[in-house]
C-alpha cells in the first residue's frame, strides 16, 4: 500500500475526531458549559437524575421529583436507554453534558462522511457533506435541544445502511446491513425526540423508493426483490429494538395532551418565507452573539435563535456545482427535490392553498409542531448536494469545470446581490416584533459584511479548485468551508453559558432553610411561583425540574409529557410547572393539599423596570419584561398585592373568551381596590367598554358577537382550523382618587366566560411610577410566611395532607365533579369537602366493597422510598381506606404483607387501597406491563438479527 493512501486513510480519520473538538474548544477546555434553554432547564437536570438512579442501582423507571411524580422512561426525551445518556453515571454533570454533546457531533459528522462515500463521493466531497450538516444552521441552531440533535445525528447513518444493503452483493452482507440499520433506527428512537424519528422517515422512506425503482443503476429484479426484504428486515427489526422505548411511550402519550394536538399547535413556529434571506445572510434578522455581530434579533425569537439552515456561502456554491454538472445524476435530482420539499413543508402555515390544513389531516404528522423543524430534511439534503457538486467538480475535466463553476457563481452572485440589496434597502419594511432603527441596516454591518466577504472568498476559492485539483486546494476548500460555518455557528448562543454557571444547582438559600426542617425529604413536596420563573429568581425558587436535582419532590416542573390529572389538580399547571389558576392558592381549593404541597417558594421581587409599559410602538403597546397572563376563570377569584403603593390610576389589558353574546356595558368582573386605611374602591370591568372578545375579528365570531370592540393596545395573528385572523388585546383604565393600595382583589361575575388578563399596573399619575400587579395575595389562614430567603420568599402550607392518610368516609362522583369538589372545596349541595376525612372515587371505576366509616386507631409509616417502589408500615383497628399522595398510573401495583391489592384511582389523581384490619406492611412498586411488552419484543427482534447474521454467515461459508 502506498504512502499516500496510507497518509489518507490516517488523516480522514483524524480530521473526523478533531474537528468537533476545535469547533468546541471553550466547552472542551471546560469554560463553557454546553447546556443553554431547554438544556439548561430539561436535559440536563433529567440526565443527572438518570445518572444518580444508575449510581444507586435502581431501574430508571418513574421519576417522583417533578409535577408530582411522572414516568421518566417513557417520557422518551430524558433518554433513559440512549447510551451516551448514560455518561452521567461516571462523569461530573457538567463534564458529562459537554462529552454527550461533543460526541453527538462525532456522530453526525463521521455517519455524514461514511454516506457520502457511499453513494461515491470523493474524500473532500463526503467530508463537505460532513461538514455542511453537522456544523450548518439545524445541528447548531438545536444544540439546546439534546435530545434532537441526539436523534438527527443518525439519519445519515440509518441511510447508510439502506445505501449499503443497495450496494450489497451478498446476502450475508445485506443481512449485516440490516441489522445494523435496525440498531440505528433503536438508537435514534433511544435518542429522545419522536419528531426527529418521523422526520428520518420522511427522508428514507422515499429514500427507499427511488433506491428501488429511480437510480442511475436500476438493479435487476431479483436484486429488487432481495432490497425490498433487507429494507424490510431493517424495518422491523428497527421497530422490535424500539419497542421497549415506544409501547411504554405510547401508553403515556395516550394518556397525556399529545394524544391530539390542536391546529392551532400544529400550526405554531411556521418558517415565514421572509427567512429564506436567512439561508444566504444567517443572521439576516439579527441575533448574533458579540463580538463580531451586535444586531440583537428583531424578528419572530423561535427563527432567530434556531431556525435557519444555513449551510456556508461555500456550501451553497457547492450546491449549484451539483446542479449545473453535466451529465446530472438521479441522486442530484432526488436530494434536491428533498430540499424544496423540505422548505414547503417548513413554512406551515404559510403554505399556499390551505395545504397546512390538509397536512393536518395526515396521521401521526399531526401530532408535531413547529414547521420551522422541517431545515432538519433540508440542511441535510443541502449537504448532500454540496458534497456531490464538489465530487462532480473534481471528476470532469478542467474545461467543463470552469463552464459549471460560470454559472454555478453567475447564480450564487445574483443571488447574494438580492439579498444585500434586500437587507439594505428593504429590511426595514418587514413587519416584526422588535423593528432595529433604519440606519442598523448598513452593508457594513457584520450580518452582511461577513456572508459577502465569504461569497468573495468562495468564488474564488472555487475557481483556483476548479483550474487545478492539488491537495493544497482540497484542504484550503475544506478549511474555508469550516471557517465559513463557524462564522455563524461560533457566534450563536452556546457560547453564552459559563461553566460555572453549574454554581446554581447547588442549593438555594430557601432549600437550605426547606432541608434544615425536614427529617424526610420524601414526607412532602414543594411548588415555585413568578411571574416568569425561568427568569432571574430561576435558582432561587427552585423553579421546574431544579428541585430534583437538589433532591427535593416538587409539583412544579418542566416536561412536554406531564400527566394531565395532576396538572388540573394543581390549578391548571401547564408543561412549564406554571401554575395558570391563582385560585389553587387559594383558602377553599384542596388541590395543592392533596398533592403534598408543604413548601411554597415563592419570587419575592423582580426587575420591576422589565414589567413596565415602555410606550407605543406602531401604534400597539410595547413592554421590556414578560407578561404576567393571568387568567380569571369563570367564577374565580384573584387577590394581588399591591403592597401599598400610593397610585391614582388602575391600567388593565385584557381580552375575552367565550364572551361574545355579552352586550356592551354587560358587568365582565368586580373590582375592589383595598387601601392601607381600611377604605374599598370598587370599579367594574365592562363587556364592549373596558375588553371584549379575543378573537372578535374571527369571522364566525364578528357576525354574532353582540358588544363592540374595546380600546385595542395589542394585537397579533393567531391561525386555527377556521382561518387566519387577527387577536386582539384591550386596555382599560381606571381612575381614582390617590391612595395607598394594600391589595386588589377581582371577581369574575360572569358563570362561562374567561378573563385573560396580560398585565395589571398601578399607576401614580404625579410622578410616573408604576407597579405591576402580579403577585397573588395568600391567606395566612393557609400560607405562613417561614423566612425571607433573598429574593425567595419561603411559606409553609398549614393545610397540606401528608404523603399518606387514613380516610373515614368513601364517596363516588364523576371525575369532573370529584375536581370540582376539590378546587372548590365543598359539595354541589354546599357541604364542605375535608380531604383529611373523605376520599373521592370516581364513578365507572373499581370501588371498594367496603371500609369502616370510623375506622378508630390508625398509623402509617413510610419506612422505605425509592423512584419505583415505596413501603409503609401500617396499623387500623378495622378495614379501612388509605390515600396516599402518589400520582395514579398505570403499571403501579399494590401489595399487602405480599398479597397484591386493588389500586383505586383516588382524588381525582391519586392513589388508595383498602387496609385490613391490624398491622401490616404496605408495598407500592412500578413494573408497567407495557415496559414488559416492550421489552419481550426487543428481544425477540434482537433474536431474530442475531439469527439472521448467524445462518446468512453459515450459508456464504458453505458457498466459498
Amino acid at each position: 500500500m502506498s504512502a499516500r493512501r496510507i497518509s489518507q486513510r490516517t488523516i480522514i480519520p483524524l480530521i473526523l475526531i478533531l474537528l468537533p473538538l476545535v469547533y468546541f474548544f471553550p466547552a472542551v477546555k471546560g469554560d463553557v458549559l454546553l447546556a443553554t434553554g431547554d438544556a439548561w432547564a430539561y436535559s440536563l437536570p433529567v440526565r443527572m437524575l438518570l445518572g444518580q438512579m444508575i449510581r444507586n442501582g435502581s431501574l430508571p423507571l418513574w421519576n417522583p421529583h417533578t409535577f408530582g411524580g411522572m414516568p421518566l422512561l417513557a417520557s422518551v426525551q430524558p433518554g433513559v436507554l440512549y447510551p451516551l445518556n448514560w455518561l452521567f453515571a461516571v462523569l461530573p454533570p457538567g463534564v458529562a453534558m459537554n462529552a454527550v454533546t461533543i460526541l453527538t457531533f462525532h456522530l453526525a459528522l463521521i455517519g455524514s462522511y461514511l454516506y457520502g462515500r457511499a453513494v461515491q463521493m470523493n474524500r473532500v466531497g463526503a467530508l463537505v457533506t460532513a461538514l455542511a450538516f453537522t456544523f450548518g444552521g439545524f445541528m447548531i441552531g438545536h444544540l439546546e435541544m439534546t435530545n434532537y440533535i441526539a436523534a438527527a445525528a443518525w439519519l445519515p447513518w440509518i441511510l447508510l445502511a439502506v445505501e449499503r444493503q443497495f450496494r450489497s452483493d451478498s446476502l450475508k452482507e445485506s443481512w449485516r446491513w440490516a441489522a445494523l440499520g435496525a440498531f440505528f433506527i433503536a438508537l435514534q428512537c433511544y435518542a429522545g425526540l419522536p419528531q426527529a424519528t418521523w422526520q428520518t422517515i420522511l427522508v428514507c422512506a422515499p429514500y427507499f423508493l427511488f433506491s428501488l425503482w429511480l437510480r442511475d443503476d436500476a438493479p435487476a429484479l431479483n436484486f429488487r426483490l432481495r432490497f425490498i426484504a433487507s429494507i424490510s428486515v431493517m424495518a422491523a427489526g428497527g421497530a422490535l429494538l424500539s419497542a421497549i422505548q415506544l409501547l411504554p411511550a405510547i401508553e403515556l402519550q395516550r394518556q397525556g395532551e399529545r394524544a391530539a394536538i390542536p391546529y392551532e399547535a400544529f400550526a405554531a413556529y411556521p418558517m415565514a418565507p421572509r427567512f429564506l434571506l436567512s439561508l444566504v445572510f444567517p443572521y439576516f434578522f439579527g441575533g448574533g452573539q458579540p463580538p463580531l455581530y451586535h444586531l440583537s434579533g428583531w424578528d419572530e425569537w423561535w427563527l432567530v435563535k434556531s431556525g435557519h439552515g444555513y449551510v456556508g456561502m461555500l456550501g451553497l456554491l457547492l450546491l449549484l456545482l451539483a446542479w449545473f454538472g453535466s451529465p446530472r445524476k438521479r441522486i442530484v435530482w432526488f436530494w434536491t427535490v428533498m430540499a424544496v420539499m423540505a422548505l414547503l413543508l417548513s413554512l406551515g402555515d404559510d403554505l399556499p392553498f390551505n395545504l397546512n390544513h390538509l397536512l393536518y389531516r395526515v396521521p401521526v404528522y399531526n401530532l408535531f409542531r413547529g414547521s420551522y423543524r422541517h431545515t432538519f430534511e433540508f440542511t441535510f439534503a443541502a449537504a448532500v448536494l454540496a458534497g456531490l457538486g464538489a465530487t462532480a467538480m473534481a471528476k470532469i475535466e478542467r474545461r467543463q469545470a470552469r463552464r459549471m463553476l460560470l454559472r454555478s457563481s453567475a447564480v450564487l452572485t445574483m443571488i447574494v446581490i438580492a439579498t444585500a440589496l434586500t437587507f439594505r434597502f428593504f429590511a426595514q419594511y418587514f413587519s416584526s416584533p422588535a423593528m432595529p432603527a433604519p440606519d442598523e441596516f448598513s452593508l457594513t454591518r457584520a450580518e452582511a459584511l461577513v456572508p459577502l466577504i465569504l461569497c468573495a472568498l468562495s468564488l474564488c476559492v472555487g475557481w483556483l479548485s476548479a483550474n487545478k485539483q492539488t491537495r493544497l486546494m482540497k484542504s484550503l476548500l475544506v478549511t474555508l468551508l469550516f471557517v465559513d460555518l463557524a462564522s455563524f455557528g461560533w457566534f450563536t448562543h452556546w457560547r453564552s453559558t459559563q461553566s460555572d454557571q453549574m454554581k446554581q444547582l447547588d442549593d438555594s438559600a430557601a432549600m437550605k432553610v426547606i432541608k434544615a426542617r425536614a427529617d424526610n425529604q420524601h414526607s412532602f413536596r414543594v411548588i415555585s411561583q413568578a411571574v416568569w420563573p425561568y427568569g432571574e429568581n430561576y435558582s432561587a425558587i427552585s423553579h421546574a425540574n431544579l428541585a430534583m436535582v437538589r433532591g427535593l419532590d416538587s409539583v412544579s416542573g418542566y416536561d412536554p409529557m406531564r400527566l394531565p390529572l395532576p396538572a388540573a389538580l394543581a390549578g391548571r399547571m401547564d408543561i412549564f410547572g406554571t401554575l395558570r389558576d391563582a385560585d389553587a392558592y387559594g383558602l377553599n381549593d384542596q388541590g395543592l393539599n392533596l398533592l403534598n404541597v408543604r413548601y411554597l417558594l415563592r419570587e419575592r421581587s423582580s426587575r420591576a423596570d422589565e414589567k413596565r409599559l415602555r410606550g407605543m410602538r406602531n401604534g400597539e403597546v410595547y413592554f421590556d419584561g414578560i407578561l404576567a397572563e393571568m387568567k380569571l376563570a369563570p367564577g374565580g377569584r384573584l387577590t394581588l398585592e399591591a403592597d401599598g403603593f400610593a397610585a391614582d390610576e388602575l391600567t388593565i389589558i385584557s381580552s375575552l373568551m367565550n364572551g361574545a353574546h355579552f352586550e356592551d356595558g354587560t358587568p365582565v368582573a368586580s373590582i375592589r381596590l383595598s387601601t392601607t386605611d381600611g377604605r374599598v374602591i370598587e370599579k367594574v370591568v365592562q363587556a364592549g367598554r373596558d375588553t371584549a372578545e379575543w378573537a372578535w375579528e374571527r369571522a364566525d365570531l364578528r357576525a354574532t358577537a353582540k358588544h363592540h370592540k374595546a380600546s385595542v393596545i395589542q394585537s397579533s395573528r393567531a391561525k386555527s382550523e377556521r382561518g387566519d385572523f387577527t387577536v386582539h388585546h384591550y386596555l382599560a383604565r381606571f381612575t381614582f382618587d390617590r391612595s395607598a393600595i394594600d391589595y386588589v382583589e377581582l371577581e369574575s361575575l360572569q358563570p362561562q366566560a374567561e378573563l385573560m388578563i396580560l398585565r395589571m399596573n398601578l399607576k401614580d399619575s404625579s410622578s410616573g411610577d408604576e407597579a405591576p400587579l402580579d403577585r397573588q395575595r395568600l391567606s395566612p389562614e393557609r400560607w405562613r410566611l417561614v423566612e425571607r430567603c433573598g429574593e425567595a420568599d419561603l411559606y409553609e402550607n398549614l393545610k397540606a395532607m401528608p404523603r399518606a392518610w387514613f380516610v373515614e368516609k368513601v364517596s363516588t362522583m364523576s371525575a369532573a365533579e370529584a375536581l370540582k369538589t376539590i378546587r372548590t372545596g365543598k359539595h354541589s349541595d354546599g357541604v364542605l369537602f375535608d380531604p383529611q376525612h373523605e376520599a373521592l372515587l370516581e364513578t365507572g371505576l373499581p370501588t371498594p366493597s367496603k371500609v369502616a366509616a370510623e375506622p378508630g386507631q390508625q398509623r402509617v409509616t413510610v419506612t422505605r422510598y425509592e423512584s419505583s417502589r415505596i413501603e409503609f408500615q401500617a396499623s387500623t383497628a378495622s378495614d379501612s381506606f388509605l390515600v396516599l399522595s402518589e400520582i395514579d398510573y398505570p403499571g403501579w401495583q399494590a401489595r399487602v404483607d405480599g398479597q397484591e391489592t386493588t389500586i383505586y384511582r383516588t382524588d381525582y389523581a391519586l392513589r388508595g387501597i383498602v387496609v385490613p384490619a391490624g398491622n401490616h406492611r404496605l408495598e407500592f412498586s412500578y413494573r408497567p406491563m407495557s415496559l414488559y411488552k416492550g421489552a419481550m419484543l426487543s428481544a425477540t427482534g434482537l433474536l431474530m438479527l442475531l439469527a439472521g447474521m448467524i445462518i446468512t454467515g453459515r450459508r456464504a461459508a458453505e458457498t466459498a
